[in-house]
C-alpha cells in the first residue's frame, strides 16, 4: 500500500538513500517532464524528456576478458563476472585468497627418527616372602611413619585397649551397645494420631530414658493432644505407650506458627508490612489499609474520578480503562474534508493548541500527505498542490 503525495517534496539539499527507481514492465501512460522508470522488459532506465521517452541506462555494453581472465556476462547482457584463469593443481583461489598448492613447489620432508622407550622394571613379590604370623596378629606400623612393619595383636575386648593393639568390629559393637546404647537417642517421627506412645529401636531395642521422637502428625494419645513440631522425651525406661506420666511434651513449635502449624506469631509493623519481606509476622487489616501501591510497591490504590483523571496531576489514584478512554478523546477530532481542486481547506477542530499531530487518509484508508500548516490554536490549513485527485479524505487531529 502506497502513501500518496499530493504536495511537493523539498529535501533541501539532502540525499534520497536505498532508494529504487518504480519497476514497470512498459513506459506509463500521461507522463510528466522529468518522470523517471526502470523498464524490467528490456532492463533499462528511462526519463520523459517532455516529447519522448530517453535511455539514461549509459553506453557501455561489453567487457572483454584479457590473459588469464575470464569474462562472463549475465542474461540480460548488462553484468559481467570476471574470474582469473587457475588450474587448481599448482594454484587456485579459496574464498578470495590466491594461493600456492603442494604441486606448485617442491617438498622437503623430515626424515623419521626412531625414538627408544626406557622400561620401569616390575618388582615380583610373593606370599613366600610373607612368614605366616600367629592368629590374632596382623601387620602393621602403630608408632610412626618411620618405623618398621611389625606384628601388632588383635583384640576381641576393649577393656584392654592400649596404643599398640586393634580391637575387632564385634568388640567396637559391643562396647558401644553397652556404653552409649544407654544413652538417649533421637528416634525420629512419631504420628500422634496412632493413639499409643512410640518404642525405641536404635542403636538397641527397648524405649531407654532420654529417648525422643518429634511429632510428624498432629493427635491426641494417653489425654493428651501433641501438635506438629511437637518433641516427647521418655521420662524412664521402658517408658508406657499409653501413659502420658513416662512422657514429657516440649511444644517447642510455639516458638513461631507457619501455614500448617498453630504457634505464636507478632503483628508485623507498617515498615514491615509495606517492605513485604518478612514471612514471620502477622499483617493487621489497619497496616494492610496502610500499604499503599506505589511506582515500586504493591499495595492498596483508589480508583480517581473522571475529573482527576483529566486533570493528571494525581499521582496516587488508578486510572480505568473507561476514564482514560474519555479524557484521551478530548484530545483527538476528526471529520471529512472535500478535495475538489488545488488550494487550501481549513479545519476546525477546537482542541486549543498548535501542538497538534495531522493525519489525512484517502476513501481506501491510505495515508496520503499534503501541505498541513497550525493555523491557529483551533484551525489548521491543508494544502494541495498541482492536480490533486478529487475525492473525500478524512482529516485526524490529535493533541497528544
Amino acid at each position: 500500500m502506497a502513501k500518496k503525495f499530493l504536495t511537493n517534496l523539498d529535501l533541501a539539499k539532502n540525499q534520497i538513500l536505498n532508494v529504487a527507481l518504480q519497476n514497470l514492465a512498459s513506459a506509463p501512460a500521461s507522463p510528466v517532464a522529468g518522470q523517471i522508470y526502470f523498464n524490467t522488459t528490456d532492463v533499462r532506465i528511462y526519463f520523459w524528456d517532455g516529447t519522448a521517452w530517453v535511455d539514461v541506462s549509459g553506453d557501455l555494453r561489453s567487457v572483454i576478458g584479457g590473459s588469464g581472465l575470464t569474462a562472463t556476462y549475465t542474461p540480460d547482457g548488462d553484468e559481467v563476472t570476471l574470474d582469473v584463469n587457475v588450474d587448481n593443481a599448482t594454484i587456485e583461489i579459496n574464498s578470495d585468497t590466491l594461493r600456492v598448492k603442494d604441486l606448485g613447489i617442491t617438498t622437503a620432508k623430515l626424515a623419521d627418527s626412531a625414538v627408544t622407550t626406557i622400561k620401569i622394571n616390575t618388582n615380583a613379590v610373593t606370599l613366600g616372602k610373607i612368614q605366616q604370623i600367629a592368629s590374632l596378629r596382623v601387620l602393621g606400623n602403630l608408632s610412626g611413619s618411620t618405623a618398621d612393619v611389625a606384628e601388632v595383636t588383635v583384640i576381641t575386648d576393649l577393656a584392654s585397649a592400649s596404643s599398640t593393639t586393634l580391637p575387632t568390629s564385634s568388640a567396637v559393637k559391643t562396647y558401644i551397645d553397652a556404653n552409649i546404647g544407654a544413652l538417649g537417642n533421637l528416634e525420629g517421627g512419631w504420628s500422634a494420631d496412632s493413639g499409643s506412645f512410640p518404642v525405641g529401636s536404635s542403636p538397641v531395642a527397648g524405649t531407654k530414658a532420654g529417648d525422643y521422637w518429634y511429632v510428624i502428625t498432629a493427635g491426641t494419645t494417653g489425654g493428651v493432644a501433641f501438635n506438629v513440631g511437637d518433641v516427647i522425651i521418655a521420662k524412664i525406661n521402658n517408658a508406657s505407650t499409653s501413659s502420658a506420666s513416662d512422657w514429657i511434651q516440649l511444644e517447642v513449635n510455639r516458638d513461631q506458627a507457619t501455614e500448617s502449624v498453630l504457634g505464636l506469631v507478632e503483628i508485623a509493623t507498617q515498615t514491615e508490612t509495606n517492605d513485604g519481606t518478612n514471612d514471620t509476622a502477622a499483617v493487621t487489616p489497619l497496616k494492610l489499609a496502610g500499604r499503599t501501591a506505589t511506582e515500586s510497591r504493591t499495595g492498596i490504590a483508589e480508583i480517581a474520578t473522571q475529573a482527576e483523571t483529566n486533570t493528571g496531576t494525581d499521582d496516587s489514584r488508578i486510572v480505568t480503562p473507561l476514564k482514560l478512554k474519555t479524557n484521551l478523546a478530548t484530545y483527538k477530532y476528526a471529520a471529512n474534508v472535500s478535495v475538489t481542486t488545488a488550494g487550501a481547506y481549513t479545519v476546525t477542530h477546537n482542541l486549543g493548541t498548535t501542538d497538534v499531530i495531522v493525519k489525512v487518509a484517502d476513501s481506501n484508508g491510505d495515508t496520503i500527505l499534503c501541505d498541513v500548516t497550525a493555523t491557529s490554536a483551533n484551525v489548521v490549513t491543508l494544502g494541495f498542490s498541482g492536480t490533486p485527485i478529487s475525492g473525500t479524505y478524512r482529516v485526524i487531529v490529535s493533541s497528544l
